[in-house]
């Protein structure tokens, strides 16, 4: 696989709880997409109207879980305006794929 940078960055407006939720479903998303798990590991979840594909697998649960609290904390006490997801190869550590979130917690204004 080739490596694959990112051309712009998606920008997120919304309340910690909204932002932390769709980084939840994003990033289960995402490892479903692109096979990272197996498609056993996965079961429908029925969110705003789209079938949605989350976890069942334990640990990786456990995992994003502990990402999305402490993402949630920075999100209250507005320390976080970037949110980079990156998959590489786990031997070589190359960049597959990589998307870079730009967030905007509610009450924060717009600078450009």
């Amino acid at each position: 696989m080739s490596k694959t940078e990112s051309a712009s960055a998606i920008t997120l407006k919304g309340s910690a709880d909204i932002v932390t939720e769709f980084f939840n479903y994003g990033i289960n998303s995402i490892i479903y997409q692109r096979g990272i798990y197996p498609v056993e590991s996965f079961s429908r979840e029925d969110k705003y109207g789209l079938a949605i594909l989350m976890t069942k697998d334990c640990e990786l649960q456990t995992f994003i879980a502990s990402i999305l609290k402490q993402l949630r904390h920075w999100l209250m006490t507005k320390e976080v305006h970037r949110l980079v997801l990156v998959i590489s190869n786990f031997h070589t550590k190359e960049t597959l794929e990589r998307w870079e979130f730009k967030i905007q917690c509610e009450g924060e204004l717009d600078s450009g």
